[in-house]
């Protein structure tokens, strides 16, 4: 029993799951509930510090078992096959691997004491830690000679550029800045509100600069930056603002536009993206996200034939 496993058992045995047993055999070989405590081990202890309930844990269990049971099967016939193919590792390895797990623990006497109580001598906790590394290693060599096995076609990277396009393309944002004056609901205030934004207006109109106005009239937050509010895209301004921004060309300034706050207007200064990338400069990143994928399914298609090889019963 790893200490991982002897600190999961409280938890498990507190929502009814069975502590020990037989829960799956492959070839003949037993897998043992306590064999997936390390597995479920960081998942518990995840919903436990996100204060998960009680019948939020109950509702997760089964999936986590049921995903630790695949990952350990997997891991078993790894290691299988490795050992086949004469595959080692080095006890260094085996060394800095259990040096980095003692550390997760606070000190070395820490670790000793936790593992001692688990029932786990330190050759056992060892020689699993080397078959887990192995199986590692083994899986990465695989996905080596798939690798190399792989082509990315160019019709396939043209394919995936069209079928998913909005990946490519380049949000629009725009450099903006405002003038504006605060309007309470009462309708006579806010008529004289009115009128004092469209004078503002007609001096835009005759030529003032409109970050001096800003500076001097506009109530805002960003009036002592001469009214720049800067770069914004879309879902960053009230839909009212945003709607007028989308159609206004660079240099260009709108009319007042009334909000529930009050009155502004607006001047873009620059506008850029809303374009997408070329199919040249696209297919850097597709190449290698189809390779990717490809070695996964190559990896996924040939670790299924082993699975399907070997004589698995499960009983979870």
């Amino acid at each position: 029993m790893s200490i991982a496993s002897f600190i999961t058992i409280g938890i498990l045995a507190i929502h009814g799951v069975l502590l020990d047993g037989v829960v799956a055999t492959v070839d003949n070989e037993p897998i043992l509930m306590s064999d997936l405590r390390e597995e479920i081990a960081p998942f518990l202890a995840d919903l436990q510090s996100q204060g998960a309930s009680a019948q939020q844990i109950q509702q997760e269990m089964d999936k986590a078992l049921q995903k630790a049971l695949d990952r350990y099967i997997e891991r078993l016939l790894l290691y299988r096959k490795a050992v086949n193919e004469g595959l080692k590792v080095d006890e260094k390895e085996i060394d800095e691997r259990v040096n980095k797990i003692k550390k997760r623990y606070g000190s070395p006497e820490e670790f000793n004491r936790l593992l001692a109580e688990s029932g786990e001598m330190m050759s056992e906790f060892r020689e699993r830690i080397k078959q887990q590394l192995i199986a590692l290693s083994y899986a990465l060599k695989k996905r080596k000679e798939f690798e190399k096995e792989i082509t990315v076609s160019e019709p396939d990277i043209a394919k995936y550029y069209n079928e998913h396009i909005e990946e490519f393309q380049n949000p629009q944002r725009t450099k903006v800045r405002r003038i504006f004056l605060s309007a309470p609901k009462e309708a006579d205030e806010r008529a004289k509100v009115k009128e004092r934004i469209l004078e503002i207006f007609d001096r835009l109109k005759q030529g003032a600069d409109f970050g001096s106005i800003a500076e001097n009239e506009s109530q805002g937050p960003e009036a002592d930056k001469a009214g720049l509010i800067g770069w914004v895209s879309k879902g960053d301004l009230v839909p009212e603002l945003e709607q007028v921004i989308e159609k206004m060309s660079v240099g260009e300034i709108s009319q007042p536009i009334e909000t529930e706050w009050g009155f502004h207007i607006l001047k873009v200064e620059e506008k850029e993206g809303n374009d997408k990338l070329s199919y040249e400069q696209a297919r850097i990143i597709i190449e290698p996200k189809l390779r990717e994928q490809y070695i996964n399914e190559r990896y996924q298609k040939w670790l299924n034939e082993i699975k399907k090889g070997a004589n698995i019963r499960i009983f979870l």
